[in-house]
């Protein structure tokens, strides 16, 4: 089983904030996230993906989750 991590933990790893990641999956630019009582939990593979996509990295226009995926097919 992954570790999980809640979205303040998540990002913090990031570089970003909470706040931010609510808002990118609030507008459908990141896929929803698992949530438990606490509320979002990201996986390692959730990780991933959102670094792969450009969370995090210096603004630029983010990759869509589908496009990321077909690149490791």
């Amino acid at each position: 089983m992954q570790p999980l991590v809640h979205i303040t933990e998540a990002a913090r790893r990031l570089g970003v904030t909470a706040g931010y990641l609510r808002l990118l999956e609030r507008t459908g630019q990141i896929p929803p996230v698992r949530r438990d009582l606490n509320g979002r939990i990201y996986t390692k593979f959730d990780m991933a993906l959102l670094r792969s996509m450009g969370v995090g990295s210096h603004p630029r226009k983010l990759r869509r989750a589908d496009e990321v995926l077909e690149g490791i097919r």
